[in-house]
């Protein structure tokens, strides 16, 4: 009889807890989240699986936008809470033991669902992977390259997110200008023998490719973050003011579309 009681008590202390978080901001119980999928840009650490030896962007020092965007809205009491499911090396596909873009998404989907609330996601930021840019996550020399390396995960992974009522933005990429592809190369191919970068023409193919089949879908929403690009002395990725700026652009961004959830 007692166990009965208990459980019926429980049962209705979660249904009144769920009803009631999913009709009232409460701090700390049930703010908009916003999902981060990418890859070192995102988060400099590997995956443990992955199987081509790397740990993490300068041992772990390197400070990816997840923590610049954590840190915009830190002070807020219902501001948006960032949480993100990146790897530093990740392709879209999953190659080399990394996870998937959409293992990525369906995990964040997952983890931020409370009982009959649904998810408490309201928005995903899907980042650049390393797809077709080196020859750790292979080259694609060809449009039909890309699509099959890239583009056909991000469709898949935009459909998921659509599905669950999540909201998809997409951070162009930096311009290739910006970046010193040949310096990356230059100092990769020290510790990985045979390490190749994506040159100008394969990069471009890359950006057309995006801009022609992704960029312009329904729904979702690009953002130009990194207009003014420099990178921190290895040629790829960028420094601490273009992160600073970045973050304060992509917040502005997901604030404004979310402040109905707020």
């Amino acid at each position: 009889m007692h166990k009965k009681l208990l459980t019926a008590t429980l049962l209705a202390s979660l249904t009144t807890f769920s009803a009631f978080s999913k009709d009232n901001i409460i701090v700390d119980v049930n703010n908009p989240v916003v999902g981060l999928i990418g890859a070192s840009y995102v988060d400099p650490e590997a995956s443990i699986n992955n199987t081509v030896g790397l740990t993490s962007l300068n041992g772990s020092s390197y400070r990816g936008i997840a923590d610049y965007l954590k840190a915009t809205t830190i002070t807020k009491a219902k501001g948006l809470v960032y949480r993100e499911n990146a790897e530093g090396g990740a392709t879209s596909g999953g190659a080399n033991g990394f996870k998937s873009m959409l293992q990525q998404a369906q995990e964040l989907v997952e983890h931020t669902t409370q009982w009959a609330d649904g998810t408490h996601m309201k928005a995903a930021v899907i980042f650049s992977f390393n797809d077709c840019k080196h020859t750790l996550a292979g080259l694609c020399p060809s449009q039909s390259d890309v699509i099959s390396a890239s583009i056909n995960n991000t469709l898949d992974t935009i459909n998921y997110l659509q599905s669950n009522n999540v909201k998809v933005f997409i951070v162009r990429a930096p311009s290739y200008d910006d970046l010193d592809f040949p310096l990356t190369e230059q100092i990769f191919s020290d510790v990985i023998p045979g390490f190749a970068m994506v040159d100008e023409q394969g990069y471009q193919l890359i950006q057309d490719t995006f801009q022609e089949y992704v960029h312009n879908l329904d729904g979702v929403t690009v953002i130009d973050a990194w207009q003014e690009f420099d990178h921190m002395g290895d040629g790829l990725h960028p420094d601490h003011k273009t992160k600073r700026k970045a973050a304060k652009v992509i917040n502005k961004v997901l604030e404004k579309a979310l402040k109905d959830k707020m």
